[in-house]
């Protein structure tokens, strides 16, 4: 590992979160990008720092996604609040059924004090957004958990087309798209779980 390949690293899951059609696992991460454009670069000592602090390539890809998902698409690549976004990032993947359990819990909570429908949590209303994207959107679910609960009952391609909000928040629905591959969790365990609480709410 070396600053050049940790900048192509990054250029590579850069364009997957921050494009339609690049896709890091259908191209294998390749990328444009020459020795001499990255000699070039003012900031290419922090490359240098990152591939001697994370000189596994699984470990420095990890950390350039966890700065994708949490943070934006001009990625803050480091730094403590990069930092912080890779240690949450794998935090989270070592006990992802768990933040799945108890994100389910909080939406289902949300659910019976307010007394609302099961159609609430998924559909946009004249007035209101889905309970699902406020609850992410005020830090209450995590990202994971939209990621997964898609793979089950697919709801972000219809979110993607509402013209109230596909401006306001289409960086946020293709970051959540974006993570297929990156979240990795026990299908059959989270299935159920999640079946289970679909009875809950029916």
């Amino acid at each position: 590992m070396d600053g050049f390949k940790a900048y192509r690293y990054y250029l590579a899951i850069k364009l997957h979160f921050t494009t339609d059609k690049f896709n890091v696992f259908e191209n294998r991460g390749n990328v444009r990008g020459t020795r001499e454009a990255f000699n070039a670069r003012n900031d290419r000592y922090i490359f240098e720092k990152l591939s001697n602090k994370y000189p596994n390539d699984k470990d420095i890809i990890q950390y350039f996604v966890s700065n994708f998902a949490y943070g934006s698409d001009n990625a803050i690549y480091a730094g403590q609040e990069a930092e912080e976004n890779y240690i949450e990032w794998i935090k989270r993947k070592q006990s992802i059924t768990k933040v799945f359990v108890d994100d389910l819990s909080t939406l289902l909570t949300h659910i019976e004090i307010n007394k609302l429908k099961h159609s609430a949590i998924f559909k946009f209303t004249e007035s209101e957004y889905p309970i699902l994207l406020s609850l992410f959107i005020g830090n209450k679910i995590t990202i994971e958990t939209l990621r997964i609960i898609d793979d089950f009952y697919p709801f972000l391609d219809s979110w993607s087309q509402n013209n109230s909000v596909k401006y306001i928040w289409d960086n946020e629905f293709r970051r959540i798209k974006k993570l297929t591959g990156f979240v990795k969790y026990d299908i059959i365990k989270i299935e159920k779980i999640f079946n289970h609480f679909k009875e809950e709410i029916e």
